[in-house]
């Protein structure tokens, strides 16, 4: 009879501890768990809308935009951590040619060397600083 007193307290305490608990669900969790679709169904069809534009499965009418979807929750963990962009940027507009069609330096010597270039440097000949020409652009 003792045996079975022990065996039948090992069960009952077996049974109790291998209960699962259910997690203990709030307003607010559940509220976190509803998901607000970005497209939505005009007629309001349960079960319906979606994250890309569509039409509705239920009643066929096309989803329009849930402005919802971009309310208060869009920044509630805090501001996006948006890389910055570290690219640099490279000039892709080809550079000006050190002549234009009829032959005119698009920049000159001051001292009147022959010859030019086609962007703001010092003249070969004399090393003064080369001058625009706005001939070039005539």
């Amino acid at each position: 009879m003792k045996t079975f007193k022990i065996f039948l307290l090992l069960i009952c305490v077996i049974s109790f501890s291998c209960k699962e608990e259910k997690p203990k669900t709030t307003v607010k969790d559940s509220k976190q768990t509803a998901k607000v679709q970005h497209y939505i169904c005009a007629n309001k069809c349960e079960n319906s809308g979606g994250a890309v534009a569509g039409n509705c499965a239920t009643c066929n009418t096309p989803y329009t935009h849930n402005q919802a979807f971009h309310n208060d929750d869009f920044l509630k963990n805090g501001p996006l951590n948006v890389p910055k962009n570290t690219q640099t940027t490279t000039n892709t507009a080809a550079p000006s040619p050190a002549q234009n069609a009829l032959g005119v330096y698009h920049y000159t010597c001051s001292n009147g060397c022959t010859g030019g270039a086609g962007e703001a440097s010092n003249c070969k000949s004399c090393g003064s600083a080369l001058a625009h020409n706005t001939a070039y652009h005539n």
